[in-house]
Order: C-alpha cells, then structure tokens, then sequence
C-alpha cells in the first residue's frame, strides 16, 4: 500500500487526523516538518493557522509534496536553513528512519529560535502494531534505521527539557495500553547553551 492510499483509508484518515491535531495543539508560528513525505499530514497543520516548510530527501516524495506544501529537498542531518529560524521543528515517524538521529536532533536544535518546540513521533517500537508492520517485507522494515526510542529520547535531553508519552492507539477511538499506543512521543523546549 502506497504512502497515499494509507490516509485514504478509514484507519490511515484517524491518524492522520489525531497526528495533525496532536502538533497542532503543540507548536505555533513558523514549522519546520523534517521527513514529510508527501505532506498530507502538513496540508492539515497548516489549516490551524500555521506556516509550514517542509524537509524532505526522497525526490519523488518533494514533487508529490509541492502541490500541498511549500517544501525543500534536503536532510534532517545538514539542514538548510538558518540558525534560530524556526518557532517549532518536529518529525512525524521520520526520525527512526534518518541515518543519524543524533545530528539531525542536533540540528532541530540548531535551527529553532529560543524557546522552540521540538516534538518527535516515531513508532512505539514495543507495540503490537510495530512487530507485525516489522515482520512484513515493507517499507518499515527496509528503511528503519533505529529501534530504541530510549536512546533516541536520551539524546533529545541533551538539546531540549523534555517530556515523553505514548500516544494514539491501534483501536480507533478506544482506551488502550501502553504496549498498544502507535506512537512514543518526545517533545520539549530548547535549551540554551
């Protein structure tokens, strides 16, 4: 299934929905999404009031992007912009996918003004859902370049006063456990040097 045909479904239009409204609720001003692959999810952000560029290395992904977002080809680990440029930088299960998380949380840093909001969802890799999307022969498994979201989080302490949670679960609008949320959440205010 295609990155499209995802949010087309009924399950796909819920995370897109609670994604878009969970930064929403979280970040104002000028947002820098880092990895927004076809920027659907951006699209509804931005309807919240918000400015949005986008960061994005998959050639194909900046030209299906274009026609909702404004958006930039590039990398999270060498970021072109300048320095304090955003209020918000935040990464939507794009973060366990760069080569190296720990510059690219480097350079959210870098380019967020003081103050900033920096807010990383990536897969809950201890749920249900992770373990069966892994074991399939797909994307997730072809690409995935990290699978702690511990150390990922310990190093965004480094940079950021930082809060975690999981979030969403599986069963459309349901209570869940832990060990059922989609999504392990880092956020946090930039630290000064």
């Amino acid at each position: 299934m295609s990155y499209e045909d995802f949010y087309a479904t009924d399950f796909g239009r819920f995370v897109l929905m609670n994604e878009a409204g969970y930064v929403a609720k979280k970040m104002h001003g000028l947002l820098l999404s880092v990895g927004c692959g076809t920027g659907i999810i951006e699209r509804e952000i931005a309807k919240e009031g918000n400015e949005i560029i986008c960061l994005e290395p998959s050639e194909e992904m900046v030209k299906l992007a274009r026609s909702r977002v404004e958006v930039v080809e590039g990398y999270a680990e060498n970021m072109p912009f300048r320095d304090g440029m955003f209020d918000g930088v935040f990464f939507i299960t794009s973060l366990e996918f760069v080569n190296d998380y720990k510059k690219a949380i480097e350079e959210a840093h870098r380019v967020l003004k003081e103050n900033g909001v920096f807010l990383a969802m990536m897969l809950n890799f201890s749920s249900d859902y992770f373990a069966r999307a892994y074991e399939k022969e797909g994307y997730i498994r072809r690409n995935i370049k990290h699978m702690n979201n511990e150390m990922i989080k310990k190093h965004a302490e480094e940079f950021f006063d930082t809060r975690h949670s999981l979030f969403l679960c599986e069963d459309m609008g349901s209570e869940c456990d832990d060990k059922n949320k989609l999504l392990y959440v880092v956020e946090g205010i930039k630290l000064l040097p």
